[in-house]
Order: C-alpha cells, then structure tokens, then sequence
C-alpha cells in the first residue's frame, strides 16, 4: 500500500480531527462511512510543490483496488486514514463546515481513521516519523528540523505496517479514537513503565491496542473475585500471538533465504494443509508456532545461521526455550477462554505475568527485542 504525509493545521480549525471522526459515527453503517479530509491550499504558498507531478501520479492510481494509507500530523499527534478515492469535488461525501471558507485543492475520501499517538511530541519526533523515509529527496530518513519538503509528502516506511488488514473484513477503527481516559492511562503507563517507548513502537499496533484493552478491563475487575476474565485473558493472548507471528513472519523469511529447501517443510492448520513458504502470507495458530520451533531443519538453519552464541543468546535463548514454554500455558488458558470457559483471576495473573513480565521476564519484551535483532541482521 502507498503512503503520504500530510501537515494538518489547528490554525483552521481546533478540532480538525475530532470533526471528521464525528461525521464517520453519525454515519449509521459503519462499512459505508466515509468524510472527506480536504487538503487546503493556502493563500501564503507563492510556489509550485516542487514533485507535483509525482504526486499527482501517485493520486490518480488510488481506488477501492489500490487505497492509500495517508499519514496526518501536526507534529504532536499522528493518525492514519483509509484512502480509496482522491477527488477534486466532493460528490456527495460530507465534509467538516470549517472548509466552507476555505480553498480546497484536493478532497480524500476516507473510510476509516486510526490513531497512532496523540499529543506526545516526542514520541513523534522521535519513534514515528524516523520510522518514514522520502522517495522524492533521495530516499532519506524523515528530517523534522531544517527540511524543504513540499505536503503532500511521499513516503515510505522502514517496516512497512498495513494499519487497514482486516478493512475488507469488515474491522473499522475510527469508533475507537478519542478513548476513554482509561485507555490513555493504561497506554501511558504500558509505555513510560513496562515496556519503553522503543518497544511500544516496535510492537504492531493491533498488539497495542488488545494489550492496551486488556489492561483498561484488568484494572477495572482485578479487585472483583468473581468476575470471568474471559474477554481479558483472550485479548492478552491476541497481544502474544500477533506479536510471535510477525516476529517468526520476519525470521522465517530469513531462514529460507539462507535455505531454499526449508520452503517446502509442512504443517497444517485446521485440515489444510500449507507449507513454510504460505506462513509469510497465513498467519497460524499458537499451537503451529510451537510444532515449527520444533522442527529439526528449522533448528538446524537458526542456530546455523545465529552461531555466535556470545551475539546471539537472547535470540537463541527465546527459540530454543523461552518462546516454546510461553505457549503452552498460554494457549492453554486462552483455549479454555475462546471456547466459553469461566476464567479466574488467577488463570488470567498468570497469562498476564508471562507477557507483561510481572515478577519474571516479559515474552513479549523478549519477542520485540529478538524482532529488531533479525531486522538488523536483514
């Protein structure tokens, strides 16, 4: 999927984005909502954007085939829309008042809008637009201070996310923008106190958010003896089981590329029958996860290929040992869960200690910080 930045500018408006997200939930089918975001011209700009053309290009190819994930930010917060047209009128689709007394250059109709941080400065600064690089001004990292860059901005991201996987499914974020203190709290408190802005940043942002949840609900029943943690353990499992995928996703890609032959090693999921190279596209359950760390040849290629003990021992570590002991208690509890099982406080502590690392070492900690290895290794 392509990506663009755009600068959002509170000067028009205060709430620029809480208008739009307002007009997506009056909206009384969530799958057919869409507002258009207009892309001002302003009165101030004397100057032709310097890679029109190549923007403009990049515009004219976006469609329901071919949507567009369009970057907003003012610097202190940063959102992500879904894109499926760019159009110079508005065609039906409702717009925020505020661009009524304003000069509108392009209209992006969007479908969904999802939140990646909000009034952090730093963190912006720091983890997320790093994270950009700039085709049109030679393909370097995303420079905050002293740049020429003309908006809309092309660019492209290091690690590529799709924030919008589940969009065809029918899965819609916007409902969710603007959360509850709660939810700010718990985020804050899973950043600044358990895992560190570098490693909150690494996570996919699906993992945040049903780790974040899970912890706005923990807090909430944690005190309650008799409360079903169901719905907390299954979202702390969620957290564990995206995470494990993308992290073997990227290890298993470069596994193969050492050894072809690996491709066509088998597992099954469910009935069907798939082979090492379908996993970068087939995301399995925990359970395959467990049976692959267990193969031989993919043993054999890891510790081939990760050979320096001194270098590599937390990786070797959490494929040998950590990742596989990790799964079975917590496939276990989260099955029971999935299936309608009443799941107690102390089921869940126990789910929640691996993960988070409360009183012993966080797997999730351990994933992400093996994950950034591999990518450096790539």
């Amino acid at each position: 999927m392509k990506n663009l930045l755009v600068l959002y500018n509170p000067y028009y408006n205060q709430e620029v984005i809480e208008d739009h997200i307002r007009i997506l939930n009056e909206q009384p089918n969530a799958n057919e909502a869409k507002v258009a975001f207009g892309k001002v011209d302003s009165k101030r700009k004397d100057y032709e954007h310097m890679f029109g053309k190549e923007v403009n290009a990049l515009l004219d190819t976006v469609s329901t085939q071919n949507p567009l994930q369009l970057f907003l930010t003012d610097f202190s917060s940063m959102y992500v829309c879904y894109i499926e047209k760019v159009t110079k009128e508005l065609e039906g689709v409702k717009a925020p008042k505020y661009y009524d007394d304003l000069n509108v250059d392009r209209w992006f109709v969007v479908s969904d809008i999802r939140e990646i941080t909000r009034n952090d400065f730093e963190f912006v600064r720091d983890n997320v637009i790093t994270s950009f690089t700039t085709p049109d001004y030679g393909s370097y990292t995303y420079a905050l201070y002293g740049n020429r860059y003309d908006y809309p901005l092309r660019i492209e991201q290091k690690n590529p996310i799709n924030y919008f996987e589940e969009f065809s499914e029918g899965e819609r974020h916007f409902m969710n923008v603007f959360k509850s203190d709660r939810h700010a709290s718990a985020q804050h408190d899973l950043m600044h106190y358990v895992f560190g802005k570098e490693l909150i940043y690494e996570m996919h942002p699906d993992t945040l958010e049903s780790i974040t949840t899970a912890e706005v609900e923990y807090m909430q029943y944690r005190d309650n003896k008799t409360h079903n943690f169901s719905s907390i353990v299954i979202n702390y499992g969620k957290s564990f089981e995206n995470e494990m995928y993308y992290f073997l996703r990227l290890l298993f890609e470069k596994l193969m590329a050492f050894d072809e032959k690996l491709k066509s090693i088998e597992y099954q999921v469910q009935s069907r029958n798939f082979t090492l190279e379908m996993y970068l596209c087939n995301k399995p359950n925990m359970g395959t996860n467990k049976f692959l760390l267990a193969n031989s040849d993919i043993y054999g290629a890891y510790t081939e290929l990760y050979s320096d003990r001194r270098k590599y021992a937390s990786l070797l570590s959490l494929l040998k040992f950590n990742l596989k002991s990790a799964i079975y208690p917590i496939q276990q509890i989260r099955n029971e869960a999935s299936h309608g099982g009443a799941i107690s406080k102390k089921e869940c502590d126990e789910v929640r200690n691996i993960i988070l690392g409360i009183g012993e070492s966080s797997i999730l900690s351990e994933i992400l910080k093996c994950k950034m290895v591999v990518c450096e290794e790539s």
